[in-house]
Formats: structure tokens, C-alpha cells, sequence
């Protein structure tokens, strides 16, 4: 029985040559020598480049990021002043009409100009004690202007986290 060919013609000797011994030098494909396949042996992996390549990654994502996070943290920032001023506010409104609506009366009316303009009624006398102290005279005396509310600045709580981050997003 005839053995098969399986290399489209080859000899037998012909297959169980070596690679490469019966082409020429100069072939275009790569030869395999022994250094090379030693480079592919002891192939070091390059673990001193993995600090470094996390913190380029660490770079690239503060460097693209901080602009949005600086935008949205002060505007957080107003929003919260914003409501706090607000709430103030609201709550001078209703200071302010409970005065209103106690001005309406005339319980209120004469509360005010006793306490605020100094007025007595008719047959009224006054006495005032004066301890001597400078301070108390001054106490004493009508107010120049009527004074129904004072102003209240409403600032909203700095804690230490908000004080860190307006250094970090340039807030004053």
C-alpha cells in the first residue's frame, strides 16, 4: 500500500526536516533563533508603570471633571444662601404683619406712641428715674426714628466640610 501524501508532493524526508533548513537566509518571514524566543521567555511584566498609569487616569478624570463639579457646587452654594435668605425674609413678612395687624387696633396704636414717640395721655405725668449712669439716660431716651422690625442678615451654617470645599471650588 501506497503511503499517503500529505504534503501536496513532499518527501518523507522532506517533512521531517526542520523548519527553515531547507529555505534560504534571506526569506522574507522572521527566523526563530534562539534569542528571540528567550525575549519571550523572560518577558517581565512592568509593574512600576501601573502607579503611574493610575494616576494619569486619576489626572485625565480631576482634570475634566473639576469644571462641572465647581459650576454645580456654587450654584449649590447660592441656591442654599437663596433659600436661607428666603426664610428670613418669610419670616420678617409675617414679624411684619402680626406689627400690621396689632397697629390696627387701638391697643397698638397706643402702645406705639407711648413706647416709640414718647407720648403721654392728657393728664398723664410721667416720672423718670435716673440712677445717675449715663448709660441709663441714654436708655431712657425716644428713640429719633420709629423702630417696628429690625433687620436680621441671614447666613446659612458654614460647617467644616463647606469651608474645606469653598478652598478647594474658590468660593467666597
Amino acid at each position: 500500500m501506497k503511503p499517503k501524501n500529505t504534503n501536496h508532493g513532499a518527501s518523507a524526508n522532506a517533512r521531517r526536516a526542520p523548519k527553515g533548513a531547507d529555505r534560504p537566509a534571506s526569506s522574507s518571514r522572521p527566523s526563530t533563533s534562539k534569542t528571540a524566543t528567550a525575549a519571550k521567555a523572560t518577558f517581565v511584566p512592568r509593574w512600576w508603570m501601573l502607579p503611574i498609569v493610575i494616576l494619569a487616569v486619576i489626572a485625565f478624570f480631576v482634570g475634566t471633571y473639576y469644571p462641572v463639579a465647581r459650576v454645580q457646587y456654587r450654584e449649590t452654594r447660592e441656591r442654599t444662601r437663596l433659600e436661607s435668605e428666603l426664610a428670613a425674609l418669610k419670616a420678617r413678612n409675617a414679624r411684619l404683619r402680626a406689627s400690621v395687624d396689632r397697629l390696627r387696633t387701638p391697643e397698638g396704636v397706643e402702645d406705639y406712641a407711648r413706647l416709640q414717640l414718647g407720648m403721654v395721655k392728657q393728664g398723664e405725668h410721667v416720672a423718670v428715674v435716673i440712677d445717675g449712669d449715663e448709660s441709663t439716660q441714654t436708655a431712657l431716651e425716644a428713640p429719633t426714628t420709629p423702630r417696628i422690625d429690625s433687620e436680621e442678615a441671614a447666613v446659612p451654617p458654614v460647617g467644616p466640610w463647606t469651608a474645606f470645599l469653598d478652598v478647594v471650588f474658590d468660593v467666597e
